[in-house]
């Protein structure tokens, strides 16, 4: 006690600060890390994350959501996921979303009562997605639309 109390940067640097993800383990570390490099969205519906490592391959990360629709939104954007986290430093051999157990999952009602008051996209927009999915073979251009669209009309409701 002699030296006078601590300052909150000290005890935060010291958790948070350089060196401060050493101390915790591979799960929490590829926590922070995906919570870091991802937005708002990302961080309101992921419940944990769970990393294994594989021999001979970069390591698998598990990530548990909060929501069905969420699992389909980000597996349509897993590719961007990965490099996201590859250029800071975790390189991965793959990525995979989960419904989370332990946790209130939002029935599918619920996630449809969401998906009814979610305003519309304008027809720009709906022109972007199809641009943008236009090269990718059926079925899968027809998930990644489904799931451009949900992911944007619910961006529209943040950005009210």
């Amino acid at each position: 006690m002699g030296e006078g109390p601590a300052q909150i940067k000290d005890v935060l640097g010291g958790m948070l600060g350089p060196g401060g993800t050493m101390r915790m383990n591979a799960h929490k570390r590829a926590l922070a890390l995906w919570m870091r490099v991802n937005g708002d969205i990302e961080r309101k519906h992921t419940c944990g994350a769970f990393i294994k490592t594989q021999p001979h391959a970069d390591p698998l990360l598990v990530i548990y959501l909060d929501s069905r629709t969420r699992v389909v939104d980000f597996n349509a954007n897993r590719e961007i996921y990965l490099q996201r986290l590859a250029s800071q430093g975790m390189p991965l051999s793959r990525i995979e979303f989960k419904l989370a157990k332990d946790v209130s999952v939002r029935s599918s009602a619920e996630e449809e009562a969401e998906e009814r008051t979610l305003p519309e996209l304008t027809a720009e927009e709906l022109e972007f997605v199809r641009s943008a999915t236009a090269n990718l073979a059926e079925p899968l251009r027809s998930s990644v639309s489904k799931a451009m669209i949900a992911s944007m009309r619910r961006e529209k409701v943040l950005d009210l």
